[in-house]
């Protein structure tokens, strides 16, 4: 995995209370960089579950994993 930034641009609820949305922020993080360490074909299949869920947080999601080299 390479060390570089990537802008996730997370959206959150903004009625969710700070202290919670940066809790949220670091949980996706932290899977973000684990599947970032996946090999490819395992990351592609992932994403390709993913995407058939249709809920706008679970797109927000895949969108950002999509953003992974």
């Amino acid at each position: 995995m390479q060390d570089k930034y990537v802008d996730f641009k997370f959206i959150l609820d903004e009625r969710i209370p700070r202290e919670i949305g940066l809790e949220f922020v670091a949980i996706r993080q932290l899977a973000i960089a684990v599947f970032g360490a996946l090999e490819p074909e395992k990351r592609n299949k992932i994403v390709a579950n993913l995407s058939e869920i249709q809920s706008p947080q679970m797109q927000d999601i895949v969108r950002n994993l999509k953003l992974i080299e």
